[in-house]
């Protein structure tokens, strides 16, 4: 058995890549309302305040209020509206969109439910 002196790779970052720099202000979307559609709902919301390191924005929706959050659209900071489709009248569906920053951080708005089952 014979063991190689040569270097192996390293784990390292290399020095093209930087850092992720920590948002230092994070807020939600406010005044998330719900506008009926032809065929279901039209999401709408208005940007924070805090803009820096904003990416866009995640709409989450979860069935009568229980379980996980589902991401169902990944937006744009610079797109502030969502359309949604009415698939059944059952039940009801709870509607969230969260702020999402460079670094990761992400701030909710105040989740609503509507009646009926969206996608």
């Amino acid at each position: 058995m014979s063991q190689s002196a040569e270097p192996s790779a390293s784990a390292t970052p290399s020095e093209s890549e930087e850092p992720t720099a920590t948002v230092t202000a994070v807020e939600a979307p406010t005044k998330f309302v719900a506008l009926k559609s032809e065929d279901g709902l039209k999401l709408r919301w208005i940007a924070p305040t805090a803009v820096e390191g904003l990416t866009g924005y995640n709409v989450e929706i979860r069935a009568n209020g229980v379980g996980e959050w589902t991401v169902i659209a990944t937006v744009p900071a610079d797109q502030l509206t969502q359309n949604v489709t009415k698939a059944s009248d059952s039940g009801w569906t709870q509607f969230r969109v969260s702020s999402v920053y460079s670094d990761g951080q992400t701030a909710s708005a105040t989740a609503f439910g509507i009646p009926g089952e969206f996608k």
